[in-house]
């Protein structure tokens, strides 16, 4: 600090002593200490027997400066003077734009000369040491015991850290992470390998484990190069594992998807090669059965969906699931749900001519449910109406034939080229009758039916609109319109019956299903209501006639039974009363009905009534 000190420079050169502290000045000096706090502290303190006093600090320390990069730091922050033993201290600070990591050199003029020592702080007070050193640690550990994931985490941390470039360790770790995705590689491919080649794990069970596989391989496709790292994928020790990382990601697939084919064709080669019989066959039926309600309950009023939306009632679902029969109906419907979207027929090839074979097995007509769904979607309009006749000719479930005549009308929109506007018009109209704004819907159904007066659907539209706001009278009118418009109208005819039956009064119904017959609805359906309208009308002969006729377009009905039994019980034909009881037992055992009205009859007998 100076080459004479003391009176008249009688004394020696002074000298002071620079050491790397820390704010506190903890000891001892750590990364982490040292490079805490808002500035570099320095710990200065006089060589032999000199002390700092308040002069020196006021005039001569503030000369004190740091040369590094061709720059000087100036001293930014100064402690109290500090006693140590006899002698004294200061902590000095200087800005932290100083590099620790870098050279730099302590300079102070004196005379003309100017007094320097250079200055290298070791690498572990550089900022940053500790972490490097802890996460490098962490991953090595790691790596030896094959935690590859949490090994390559780490690395990844400390290369994701920019700040941390300044060590060797940061280079090491490029080296150290791609050394672990190589050995991570290996192993994983070593593990599918031996899953894939082991004859003992099931089709089901090596497919999930394909999927659990796949991910684990575009790991290392999507992980291990990192550019912003300087780890490109070109790199010489890169590419060779991402090129066996691809190709195996490949091979999965292809794998996959044959694992795949062969699962789905175990799962519904019985669906679809048919058998009705069979110590098997009531599983085929109940199927066919759940398909022909999934596939009919289609909204088909939207002819733009791409999307197999399906439902099946609770008692269905629970069967599935009661004789493990999901996988198999999951299966079908995925199959089914990628013809769909390829524009393909619904069904597999050899589905519904397998099915055909069974028909007379089957109480309804599922065959001609599931066809007239296929040909729909397929643009088959015109096969599509002649199964639809057919499914109204015997199916004795209201709801299904319902389904159907939707379709039955979606298919004459398309063939009388009915404006989309009008469509839209009465798609408004339900949806203001659902906001509860009957004015609203009402005018909608008007304008529809004014624009296209000859549109039977917008007619039955606008009656079911006065069905919910309860005006009968009206509601029977517009149905009325709307069967005389589109005499095949079926749920016409029945909303109309339903609407007197609730009324209690039978000879319009007689009428209204008279009708129907004359225009060609020759029917289960049909012919069952008008056997209830003339029950109702106390001309039980005719209603016999009704029933038999109902029960020869479909003998497997139960309801018909039970209604015969009824009628010729009603006449006191009590023989006659008791075979069609018992006929619907027979058709299904598991229901009380034919049961309970079999017991009441024997009483009626015994008691002569």
């Amino acid at each position: 600090m100076k080459e004479k000190s003391g009176f008249l420079g009688m004394g020696g050169p002074r000298v002071i002593q620079l050491e790397l502290s820390n704010q506190l000045r903890q000891l001892p000096a750590t990364s982490d200490n040292v490079n805490a706090g808002p500035f570099y502290y320095f710990y200065c303190k006089p060589v032999a027997d000199w002390k700092i006093d308040p002069d020196f600090v006021k005039d001569d320390l503030g000369k004190l400066t740091i040369y590094q990069n061709e720059q000087k730091l100036q001293i930014a922050w100064k402690g109290d003077i500090l006693t140590e033993g006899n002698g004294t201290a200061i902590l000095i600070g200087f800005p932290k734009t100083l590099k620790l990591n870098q050279l730099f050199l302590f300079q102070y003029p004196v005379g003309n000369a100017m007094s320097q020592v250079e200055y290298k702080v070791p690498e572990s007070y550089w900022p940053g040491h500790s972490t490097i050193e802890q996460l490098n640690k962490q991953a090595d550990d790691a790596s030896a015991q094959k935690q590859y994931r949490p090994a390559i985490g780490a690395y990844d941390q400390i290369l994701g850290n920019s700040d941390l470039q300044i060590f060797p360790l940061y280079a090491d770790a490029k080296g150290k992470r791609t050394k672990v995705f190589d050995d991570y590689l290996n192993d994983t491919y070593s593990s599918f390998t031996s899953m894939n080649t082991n004859p003992q794990v099931d089709l089901k069970d090596k497919i999930s484990q394909m999927d659990r596989y796949k991910p684990m391989f575009q790991f290392f496709i999507d992980s291990l190069p990192r550019t912003a790292w300087g780890i490109g994928p070109l790199d010489a020790s890169v590419s060779p594992i991402l090129d066996k990382a691809r190709t195996t990601v490949a091979q999965i697939q292809l794998l996959r998807d044959s694992l795949q084919h062969a699962l789905d064709n175990r799962n519904i080669s019985w669906i679809i090669n048919g058998s009705a019989t069979g110590k098997d066959g009531y599983k085929y039926q109940y199927m066919i059965e759940t398909l022909a309600y999934a596939f009919s309950s289609m909204d088909f009023s939207d002819t733009t969906t791409n999307q197999l939306k399906l439902r099946i009632p609770e008692d269905q679902a629970a069967r599935l699931t009661k004789y493990a029969m999901n996988d198999s109906y999951d299966t079908f419907l995925r199959v089914c749900s990628d013809r769909f979207q390829s524009r393909l027929p619904i069904f597999p090839v050899d589905f519904l001519p397998n099915l055909r074979k069974d028909t007379a097995i089957f109480p309804l007509p599922f065959y001609s449910i599931l066809r007239a769904v296929n040909d729909f979607y397929y643009g088959s309009y015109s096969t599509a109406k002649d199964e639809i006749f057919r499914i109204f000719r015997s199916c004795y479930e209201p709801e299904l034939n319902a389904r159907f005549d939707q379709l039955r009308v979606m298919i004459t929109i398309h063939d009388q080229r009915i404006p989309i506007d009008i469509i839209r018009m009465l798609q408004e109209a339900d949806q203001l009758d659902d906001k509860k704004d009957a004015d609203g819907a009402l005018e909608k159904y008007r304008q529809a039916n004014i624009v296209a007066p000859n549109f039977a659907y917008g007619y039955y539209e606008l009656a079911k609109h006065y069905v919910r706001v309860n005006e009968p009278i009206r509601a029977i009118n517009f149905f009325q319109r709307a069967y005389e418009l589109d005499t095949l109208f079926l749920t016409a005819y029945r909303d109309a019956f339903n609407l007197y039956l609730k009324q209690g009064t039978f000879k319009p119904m007689v009428e209204i299903m008279t009708t129907a017959l004359q225009h060609s609805n020759d029917y289960w359906e049909v012919s069952m209501d008008l056997g209830i309208a003339y029950m109702g009308d106390s001309d039980p002969a005719r209603a016999i006639q009704s029933f038999e006729h109902a029960l020869a377009l479909n003998p497997k009905s139960y309801a018909t039974n039970i209604r015969l039994g009824l009628s010729h019980q009603t006449v006191k034909n009590y023989d006659k009363a008791r075979d069609y009881f018992q006929n619907a037992m027979n058709l299904d055992p598991n229901r009380q009905e034919a049961v309970d009205y079999i017991t009441k009859l024997n009483e009626l007998q015994r008691s002569g009534k």
